[in-house]
Formats: structure tokens, sequence, C-alpha cells
């Protein structure tokens, strides 16, 4: 059987990475993986990493997730050299951390731009292809902030609900295609996206905020801190779940990676008022 072609965006370092070398690894070359990433100069680990099998299961291709042109110009080079894409991984992602009103209009569209914009420019560009061969597998890596929204991390948890309700309303419909759509909900992981994290409010033409935010804000980033820690996953546990969802015959929409947030999943999930989530979310970080 010929391996699946999977596509994986944001493989410089972290998830994207460790779910590109875990695929193109694997010992029945059951996958031919393309990892891209939106800067080649970037690509040091992924090649070092998986030198043992680069230009035969891993190839590594630039791709901004950002562009039209780049992102039509991969899958179109995919779909001429395989005729098909089985498996896009919606990988690429930023984060944004602080007071709502220090984040300009300008840093919040860019957040939107890469986590959400990026997961539906993708999206279309497989999409015919995938319901033209009637099979396919889009997997996006959003967040437990995908569910829950966690304070001072507005416009990125935002970004997250976008693509779980992208999600959500594609998955109905195209299972008439067998095309399967799986949502992978990570909590803190121990990558760069954290040392990567923008904070407006710590630049220098920041507006002020007034002391009570920030006394409030200090708490969190204390406590975020401290779940880094203690319940922290690594990025190949994250994408050990990625090839679980593949492999499965009837993948599930959602996967929690972190057993630790199974509570304030449940709690979104099952209370229709809303209430006891905004409620154990303000005991964790400010009580």
């Amino acid at each position: 059987m010929a391996p699946k072609v999977v596509l994986v965006t944001g493989c410089s370092t972290g998830i994207g990475l460790y779910t590109a070398l875990l695929l193109a690894s694997d010992k029945e070359k059951r996958f031919k993986v393309y990892a891209t990433l939106r800067n080649l100069a970037k690509k040091g680990e992924l090649e070092e990493k998986g030198k043992d099998f680069l230009g035969d299961t891993l190839i590594i291709k630039a791709m901004d997730v950002c562009s039209d042109e780049s992102v039509d110009g991969v899958v179109q080079d995919l779909l001429s050299t395989h005729e098909r894409i089985d498996i896009l991984i919606n990988n690429a992602g930023v984060g944004l951390l602080g007071p709502l009103e220090t984040q300009t209009m300008e840093v919040s569209r860019s957040v939107f731009e890469t986590n959400f914009f990026g997961v539906l420019r993708l999206t279309k560009a497989v999409l015919p292809c995938m319901k033209s061969k009637r099979d396919g597998h889009i997997i996006c890596v959003t967040s437990v902030g995908g569910i829950s929204g966690v304070p001072f991390n507005g416009v990125y948890c935002a970004s997250k609900f976008a693509v779980e309700g992208l999600v959500e309303s594609l998955a109905p419909m195209l299972k008439t295609f067998n095309v399967k759509c799986s949502l992978i909900e990570p909590g803190p992981v121990a990558t760069s996206f954290g040392a990567n994290l923008r904070r407006v409010d710590k630049e220098a033409d920041s507006p002020p905020i007034d002391d009570e935010t920030k006394q409030l804000l200090e708490n969190l980033t204390k406590k975020i801190s401290t779940a880094f820690t203690t319940v922290v996953q690594t990025p190949d546990e994250v994408a050990q779940v990625i090839q679980e969802a593949i492999l499965a015959e009837q993948p599930h929409l959602r996967y929690q990676t972190n057993k630790n947030y199974a509570a304030a999943t449940a709690a979104k999930l099952t209370d229709p008022t809303g209430d006891k989530p905004i409620e154990l979310m303000h005991q964790r970080y400010f009580s």
C-alpha cells in the first residue's frame, strides 16, 4: 500500500517537529511526511533529528500559512507529485498574553492571521482533492484555551475558539465525503512556544494599565509558571496523540492530550449556563 501523504505546518520546533519525526520514522513507512516551516533557516533541528529518513519519508519545505501564494504553491506541488494529500495537520500557531487594552488591532489581527486564517487557508486548499477522492483527515492543533477562555489570553483563545467552530461546522458535512476531522487540544507543552509568547504590555511603547490589573496578571503568570513545572507535557507526547488519531479507524472529533484538564473541559461541555467553568477559572488563577 502506498504511504499516506501528510502535510504538517509549523515544524521548526515543538509539536510540529515531533509529529513530523514520529510519522516519518514509522517502521512500516506508512507515511510520506512533508514538514513545512515559514523560515527554512530554522530547519536545523528538524534536519538533524530526521537525518536517517530525510529525503525518503521526510521532506522539508518552506511554507508561510499566512500567504495564499505560498500555501497554493506547496499544495499544488504535492498534488502534482502524488495526486492527493491524505492528511493535513494544521499546527502552526502564535501566542499572545497580556491585558486586552495593551494589544493593538494590528497585533490581534496578526494572531488571527496565523492561528485561524492559516488553518482556513490550508483547509480550503486541500478540501477539493479530499472530497473528490472521498478520503482524507484534517487535524487541527488547538488548545484547552480553545475550549475554555484563559484570562489575559483573550485574542489567542478567540483564535482557537474560531478554529474549533470551523472544524465543528465542517465535520458533519465532510462525513458525506469520508473526510475526517479531529481537534487536538493540549494543555501546557514544553516547547519554545512559551518563550516566544508575545507580551505587548512589556514593550516600550505599551499603553499604561492600572495597578489592580497588573496584580491580577502577575497572579496568573505565577500560577501558569507553576503549571508548567507540574502538569506540562512534552511535544512528543502530543505527537503520539496525533498519531493515535491518524491510526484510528473512527477518529474522535476532540482529543484532550492532558488528563489534568479533563475537569475544565467537562465543565465547559456539560454546563449550558457557562457559570461553572468561569468559577473554576477564577478559583484556579485569582483565589
